[in-house]
């Protein structure tokens, strides 16, 4: 329920968005695009707003072309009018979606919802300049059909250290060649649009909790698993952000102090265990005993072998990969389990290159998860792939930047 103290009006009062608050105007859109198609009636029943209140809230939302609402035939009602239901304007403006990561550039054009209405997705070299990526930004998106004027704002996910507040990306241990990149203003300067930039981590989590369903509330751990490993806490749709909204760093918690040395300094790294250099010494060592014959191509090129080769090939029932996958997922278990006896959360959400391992699989994660944790932590936790798999990244920047957007529509007018 949501909490209608904010806007301090009696039934007689004539509401408009100064008096109500655009808090109580944001809360209204988000309750309509969880729930929504919903009545005014189920609306005002789902919250504490009084009459004149929600009526001047709605009506506000729908001027600014917020909200829509149109007659839709009630779902197992033959007979009678339809129905009058309130649903978000998605497709009133459109947002672009950037996710940076190493070893693949992903863009999607989406609505104000979040569906997705143009997508491309290309390998890269982690070990090429920056202007080289956005060079490819820039042709790709170009084919895409986007240009100044086209899209209201950019979210960008990218993978390390951020200075969120002027669009910076620090430093990235798996970019290697990314020092104090000012993203955000070259893609506002390619886009002429405002630029959302946040971690991979926490535009996951934002996706997962975008995209939930009414009755998925608590504390959800989102695992991604991409050329790196990281975690971020969604606690009751609060996304933890730490200190400079570095926080997550999974892949950099210690396994073995006595481990080989990690990109970034340490040794004995989760990363160490699960990166594409660890899977390419898995198969050195297979070959050097005669196994693992057909994965001697892989390692031709004379190039690292990347995670989601041999989690395809464990898919489709090669041995040698289901063994390494079997190592990889044992020592992911002790990363994940460590985090769940520490935090105790209702779900943990793996997103990223495992979400194409098969349920087999899946099933060895928990089983793994579980012997790593406590009885009281295991107890009730559920274990399950994000439903955008590789995409949640992506998703997350897009839906931050389409939040964004209304925020600035609402407070603006608040404001005036």
């Amino acid at each position: 329920m949501l909490d209608s103290k904010h806007s301090r009006l009696d039934e007689t009062s004539t509401p408009d968005v100064k008096a109500l608050g655009a808090y109580n105007a944001l809360s209204v859109l988000e309750l309509v695009r969880v729930l929504g198609p919903i009545s005014r009636a189920d609306l005002a029943r789902r919250t504490t707003f009084k009459s004149a209140a929600l009526t001047g809230l709605v009506r506000y939302l729908i001027e600014e072309g917020l909200l829509i609402e149109a007659e839709e035939p009630r779902e197992g009602v033959k007979a009678g009018r339809p129905a009058r239901l309130l649903r978000i304007n998605a497709s009133s403006k459109n947002i672009l979606g950037i996710d940076i990561e190493p070893g693949h550039l992903r863009l999607a054009v989406t609505d104000l919802g979040g569906a997705i209405l143009n997508y491309r997705q290309t390998s890269v070299d982690r070990l090429r300049e920056p202007e080289h990526i956005f060079s490819l930004i820039e042709c790709l998106t170009r084919e895409m059909g986007v240009k100044p004027g086209s899209i209201v704002g950019a979210g960008t996910s990218c993978a390390g250290l951020l200075d969120e507040t002027n669009g910076i990306l620090l430093s990235s241990t798996n970019l290697p060649k990314w020092k104090n990149v000012p993203v955000r203003q070259k893609l506002e300067e390619m886009f002429n649009a405002p630029v959302q930039l946040g971690r991979s981590i926490h535009h996951a989590a934002w996706a997962e909790h975008w995209f939930r369903d009414e009755t998925e509330t608590g504390r959800v751990l989102m695992i991604t698993l991409r050329t790196g490993i990281g975690f971020s806490l969604i606690d009751n749709g609060v996304v933890y952000r730490g200190r400079d909204h570095y926080d997550g760093e999974l892949g950099h918690t210690t396994i073995d102090i006595h481990g080989v040395q990690c990109e970034c300094g340490r040794k004995g790294c989760l990363e160490t265990f699960i990166s594409p250099a660890w899977i390419t010494r898995q198969i050195e060592q297979r070959l050097a005993k005669g196994k693992a014959k057909q994965l001697q191509h892989l390692l031709a090129t004379g190039s690292e072998v990347d995670a989601e080769v041999i989690y395809r090939m464990a898919r489709d029932g090669d041995p040698d990969c289901r063994g390494i996958v079997g190592d990889l997922v044992h020592y992911l278990g002790i990363g994940i389990g460590n985090l769940v006896n520490l935090l105790n959360p209702d779900r943990v959400v793996l997103c990223g290159a495992i979400e194409i391992i098969n349920e087999d699989l899946l099933t060895a994660l928990r089983k793994e998860i579980q012997s790593q944790t406590l009885p009281r932590s295991w107890q009730g936790l559920d274990v399950r792939l994000s439903r955008h798999a590789e995409r949640s990244a992506l998703l997350g920047a897009a839906m931050r930047s389409a939040q964004h957007y209304v925020n600035s529509v609402v407070q603006n007018h608040a404001s005036a």
